[in-house]
């Protein structure tokens, strides 16, 4: 095939796939290859930076790759030479290098917005470009750049081994979904997705994009979930969802986020409408709560049943009550302990002070001979013997000095000498 004819067929083939032709390359093989184009992408991801996506066409047995870059193929550190060897799967594989544009352009096309200012923030290219006097108005070099309203998407490849600057798939896609939501264009929306993406999920788009070429970007993110995303059908999801319930010292506010997140992939994979999100997160957190019931009742939640709020709102109303009764909790542990005062014992600190007054007197030792004769091993009142008083009250005074009170609580130190 002529150069001419090579270069036809490249440019024809960037405007089916939706690929600007100044990041665009294409690769020439030395024969038809029989590896996968996964296999392929894999192995030029390796050697080429900023690859994002791999096309392939067979023509006349010989193996032509479209590859696609995100950013200019002018700023693609490339091999220094027109032809390179790849390894894959073992066998070395020969490429000559097409670039589709001849020279690089003088400055990006391309004007960035500040997120914060939504400013035009030119590169310091074009600066140089308008400093110099260019023949051209700023407004109207201004005019004739295509302007991009959102930031680059966080990468994805869904390898096995991610790298450090990629986010697990549900992250992913929960983040990349908000973001497209800000922008209007479809096909910027699909371009920014290609630019994020690199394989083996770039290869995922480009074989969706050789079936469906007028697919849409809700289209790719489907594709995606398909080949990246939970196996659960939405009937598992849904009776998941129906089974969560709080845990034991798990916050409210922790197990809302944990429904929020099941309720997410609902909505993807079709299982719930949006406008019907709310509703079921409210009932469900309702039913699911079991360790502080008290949050029901102060919010009030039973009662907004009829009138939703949205998953922020009601995020907010609930850790605001953990932190009303956090606060409480702590006031409570703060609070100094009252102790009782000498000069006012309460009744029932006196009462239990002579329980166990008498409680001690009943297992006190008392003497063990007879009152009437001062002899053992009988009582006064089956004494045989004639009084000595003066024995007994030896035997007392013996008694009482052996004491280590020195007396007998709970009675006279004087005995009875009417006994």
């Amino acid at each position: 095939m002529a150069d001419s004819g090579l270069m036809k067929l490249a440019k024809d083939w960037c405007r089916k796939d939706d690929i600007p032709i100044g990041s665009a390359l294409l690769l020439v093989g030395e024969r038809g290859l029989d590896e996968s184009t996964e296999a392929l992408a894999l192995a030029l991801s390796k050697t080429i930076k900023h690859l994002v996506g791999v096309s392939r066409q067979e023509h006349q047995s010989i193996t032509h790759l479209l590859c696609e870059f995100d950013q200019e193929v002018a700023e693609v550190v490339l091999p220094p030479s027109e032809t390179f060897r790849v390894s894959v799967e073992g066998n070395e594989i020969k490429f000559c290098t097409h670039r589709l544009v001849d020279q690089p352009p003088k400055f990006k096309s391309r004007v960035m917005l500040k997120d914060s200012e939504k400013e035009p923030c030119v590169d310091e290219a074009t600066k140089a470009t308008l400093t110099k006097g260019s023949s051209k108005t700023h407004s109207q070099v201004l005019s004739s750049c295509s302007v991009s309203g959102g930031r680059k998407l966080r990468p994805f490849s869904g390898a096995r081994v991610p790298s450090k600057d990629e986010d697990p798939f549900d992250t992913w896609i929960e983040v990349v979904t908000g973001q497209l939501e800000e922008e209007p264009d479809d096909a910027e929306r699909r371009r920014r997705l290609r630019e994020a993406l690199r394989p083996p999920a770039a290869n995922i788009i480009t074989d969706l994009r050789s079936d469906q070429p007028q697919a849409t970007a809700e289209e790719y993110l489907a594709a995606l979930e398909l080949a990246f995303g939970s196996t659960e059908s939405p009937e598992e999801l849904c009776f998941k969802f129906q089974s969560m319930h709080q845990q034991r010292e798990e916050a409210p506010s922790e197990f809302l986020a944990r429904l929020q997140a099941v309720l997410r992939k609902l909505v993807r994979k079709g299982g719930v409408k949006r406008e019907k999100i709310n509703s079921l997160l409210l009932d469900q957190f309702i039913k699911g709560i079991l360790y502080t019931d008290i949050l029901l009742v102060n919010l009030r939640l039973k009662d907004a049943r009829n009138k939703p709020p949205p998953y922020l709102k009601l995020l907010q109303m609930v850790r605001r009550e953990e932190a009303e009764q956090q606060e409480k909790l702590q006031q409570r542990a703060d609070k100094p302990v009252e102790t009782l005062s000498t000069t006012t014992t309460p009744k029932s600190a006196k009462s239990l002070s002579h329980y166990t007054e008498k409680k001690n007197y009943n297992r006190r030792v008392r003497p063990n001979f007879c009152y009437g004769c001062g002899e053992e091993g009988h009582y006064k009142g089956k004494c045989p013997n004639t009084p000595n008083f003066e024995k007994v009250n030896d035997k007392l005074i013996k008694f009482l000095q052996g004491n280590d009170k020195g007396h007998l609580t709970g009675s006279n130190q004087t005995p009875n000498t009417s006994q």
